[in-house]
């Protein structure tokens, strides 16, 4: 439990810093408006793409695929969290852990050729319906704890602590 609250409480920091650079040092982040509310209201096409670019050049430094960070970008918005933040939860491995068979319906049983084995054929690529809705089950929880309490660090560690709340990698 212990070390989830610390990664969340990461996301948290490594986001107030983002924001720190991007507006400067006098920038007030004691409310979670800024978080939930009107995103892009009121904000230019040129600096929508500028927070967009900068979320994807942050991911490539990071080794981060750049279809997960377009998808998270895209997925942030349609929740209605900041993308900035969603990039920091992303980045931290922390979310809504999918179920065991997760939400497919490939065969679990992977095809073999005694002639053949498993190994020397090419990976899988990740299963994109289900990177999809888990980051999408996550914003969203994220988002009524935002909602729901009015400090954000006890947010962050109320999704922290949620029991189907883990590190996976996306």
């Amino acid at each position: 439990m212990v070390q989830k609250e610390q990664s969340a409480l990461r996301a948290l920091d490594a986001y107030r810093e983002r924001r720190r650079r991007r507006r400067g040092d006098d920038t007030f982040f004691g409310s979670t408006d800024c978080l939930v509310q009107g995103i892009d209201e009121g904000v230019g096409d040129q600096e929508r793409e500028r927070r967009r670019s900068e979320i994807m050049g942050d991911a490539e430094e990071f080794g981060m695929p750049r279809d997960l960070a377009e998808l998270l970008y895209d997925v942030a918005q349609d929740e209605g969290i900041d993308p900035g933040l969603a990039y920091e939860l992303v980045r931290t491995g922390l979310g809504v852990v999918p179920p065991d068979d997760g939400v497919t319906n490939a065969s679990t049983v992977p095809s073999s050729d005694k002639y053949f084995p498993t190994w020397m054929f090419p990976a899988e690529p990740p299963d994109e319906l289900l990177r999809e809705r888990m980051l999408r089950v996550s914003f969203r929880r994220l988002r009524s704890l935002l909602e729901e309490y009015p400090a954000v660090d006890e947010a962050f560690r109320k999704f922290a602590n949620e029991p189907d709340v883990g590190h996976f990698g996306y």
